[in-house]
């Protein structure tokens, strides 16, 4: 039994693990709710990714009981890391790309797998971030950009003029007034960068099959709008926290 948790900039999540398969996922407004949440819980191990140094330190002193791993860019990973800065790699986007190499290793897709097959991890939260992996398991980098939430109140702080709106304003691609102008101009720069991310992996990498992982809290409100194959998995950084977990834990065993 595992509760993993996701720390992020905006949201704490805890997913719960149990006989190697995510059986519940929990969100929290504050560490305080996280702290009430893991000591009615009889789990004593708990795995951490986390992009907030002082809520991974808050759960760490109140849980010295427990057996608790912290991932960082020191830990084994099921991925090779073509990354050149690998220190500097957010935590969230480590086990996005795990998870979703995880999820594809038990695909019946997996068994063609091979150099023209790519694998994309989508988490659409405070940032947009796209991680791409490579065969035969290389993280080989991605990107990084404003989430939509980010980028309708960057508009509306940053301007005289411009109202704060949300996707519910987007009607077409192209706006026939400013507020469908500027929902259109934020949620087409949230789909086109997927749209040319892959597009790339086609014509310069000669791709012949993407499969691409999507999650975020702001996920369900870009899939509508998305017009290629894809993979929803709401607790796809709980798989890559699990999987990274297991794999340390069993090479301390054997150590």
């Amino acid at each position: 039994m595992l509760i993993a948790i996701d720390i992020g900039n905006t949201r704490i999540k805890a997913g719960l693990f149990e006989n190697d398969k995510l059986v519940s996922i929990n969100s929290f407004s504050d560490g305080d709710e996280l702290i009430k949440y893991l000591n009615s819980s009889e789990c004593n191990n708990i795995a951490i990714s986390s992009v907030v140094p002082e809520k991974t330190e808050l759960v760490k002193k109140n849980f010295e009981q427990k057996n608790i791993f912290e991932i960082t860019h020191k830990v084994k990973t099921n991925l090779t890391l073509a990354y050149k800065t690998p220190e500097t790699l957010g935590t969230d986007r480590l086990c996005s790309a795990e998870g979703a190499f995880k999820l594809f290793r038990q695909s019946e897709a997996f068994k063609n797998y091979n150099e023209k097959v790519f694998i994309l991890s989508v988490d659409f939260g405070t940032a947009t971030t796209i991680n791409i992996i490579e065969y035969p398991g290389s993280f080989i980098g991605g990107l990084i950009a404003p989430g939509i939430g980010m980028m309708f109140s960057s508009l509306n702080k940053n301007t005289a003029q411009l109202p704060l709106l949300d996707i519910s304003d987007y009607k077409s691609l192209i706006g026939s007034d400013t507020k469908t102008s500027i929902a259109s101009g934020v949620v087409n720069s949230a789909v086109g960068l997927i749209e040319k991310v892959r597009r790339y992996l086609i014509e310069e990498k000669t791709a012949s099959e993407i499969h691409t992982y999507i999650t975020g809290g702001n996920a369900e409100k870009i899939i509508p709008y998305l017009n290629f194959n894809f993979i929803f998995e709401e607790g796809l950084i709980f798989y890559g926290v699990y999987s990274l977990w297991k794999l340390n834990i069993e090479i301390s065993l054997h150590q």
